[in-house]
C-alpha cells in the first residue's frame, strides 16, 4: 500500500506525522505500506498545469492513500483528480478525531482540548488501524476510519 502525506512544509508537521506514523506502523508490525511526503509547492501552484500533471504522475504510480493537513488542499486536489479518485484523500484532521470521547465533562468551555503533538499521535495511531483494516478487507472501498 503507498501512502502520500502533503503539506505545506516538510519540516513541520508533515515531517512528524510521517516519523511517527512509521514508528507506529514498525510497532504493529503492519508491513507492506510504503510512506512518501510532498508539500504543496513541490506539486504546483494552484493556477498552472504543473499541479495537474504531478497528481497524475502519482496516481499513476499506484498511491492508495492521500493524506492532506488543511481542507483546503484537499478541495485544491480534487479540481485536478478524476472524480473515481477523489476517495483516497483523507483529511488528517478527521482521521484524528475518529477515537475521540464524547463522554469528557460538559460546561461553558469546551474541555478537550488537545496539543498538536497528541493529535498527531492519535492520527497516526488511527491511520495505522485503518491500514490494518484495509489489508485484511475489500480494496475498493475506502479505509475504514
Amino acid at each position: 500500500m503507498k501512502v502520500l502525506i502533503i503539506g505545506l512544509e516538510r519540516t513541520g508537521k508533515v515531517f512528524s506525522t510521517e516519523r511517527l506514523f512509521r514508528k507506529k506502523l514498525n510497532e504493529a508490525k503492519v508491513t507492506g505500506v510504503e510512506i512518501t511526503t510532498a508539500e504543496m509547492s513541490e506539486l504546483g501552484s494552484p493556477g498552472e498545469r504543473k499541479l495537474e500533471k504531478s497528481l497524475k504522475e502519482i496516481l499513476h504510480k499506484g498511491v492508495d492513500c492521500i493524506v492532506v493537513m488543511e481542507q483546503w488542499q484537499k478541495e485544491l486536489l480534487t479540481r485536478f483528480m478524476e472524480y473515481k479518485t477523489w476517495s483516497k484523500i483523507y483529511l488528517f484532521a478527521d482521521i484524528c478525531k475518529k477515537k475521540i470521547s464524547s463522554a469528557l465533562p460538559s460546561c461553558d468551555v469546551d474541555f478537550r482540548y488537545r496539543n498538536e503533538s497528541e493529535k498527531i499521535n492519535d492520527g497516526c495511531g488511527n491511520l495505522v488501524e485503518g491500514m490494518k483494516t484495509y489489508k485484511k478487507g475489500d480494496h475498493s472501498v475506502r479505509l475504514a476510519f
